[in-house]
């Protein structure tokens, strides 16, 4: 299997991440048979429709941003 991840870093040069196409993703999954728990599926679908509900339970990205950028 090829594998052709992309790295996140802080500003410290930190390690804070890693993307993966999804079509890496699906496969790497599939090799590893990995499940994601129900408990996990419903808490997700969950939350999803709590903001569905109430959008404002979001926040910009934009102010997230600013706020931990200024510190």
């Amino acid at each position: 299997m090829d594998i052709h991840p992309q790295y996140t870093f802080d500003n410290s040069g930190n390690p804070l991440g890693v993307f993966l196409p999804i079509e890496e993703w699906n496969e790497l999954t599939k090799e590893l048979q990995l499940e994601i728990p129900q408990w996990q599926k419903d808490k997700v679908l969950k939350e999803k429709m709590k903001i569905e509900a109430d959008p404002s339970l979001l926040t910009n990205w934009n102010i997230v941003k600013e706020k931990y950028q200024a510190k």
